[in-house]
């Protein structure tokens, strides 16, 4: 996926006087991932909420919930895990 990149820090990055291209395929599963429903005004029911997911017991249907969030932003997802407390896409 092709897009505007941005930095660690969430802001744009610049290169030469113009904004940089490259794949945002990592950048916009992470932005899914950490943001909680309803940060995305033109889609409040996107948002994974990983931070929820932290101590107790994570919900067992929370990674199929993520995938489909993923894949309906146009990420090949198929299949997502946490194992002491990490998150891997596949």
């Amino acid at each position: 996926m092709t897009g505007i990149m941005t930095g660690e820090d969430g802001e744009l990055l610049v290169e030469g006087g113009t904004l940089k291209i490259g794949d945002t395929t990592g950048q916009t599963v992470e932005a899914v991932l950490l943001t909680m429903r309803g940060e995305w005004k033109e889609f409040p029911l996107l948002g994974g909420e990983a931070a929820r997911q932290l101590g107790g017991s994570p919900d067992v249907m929370w990674p199929g919930e993520v995938r489909e969030m993923l894949v309906a932003c146009g990420i090949q997802a198929r299949r997502v895990k946490i194992e002491d407390n990490v998150i891997t896409v596949e």
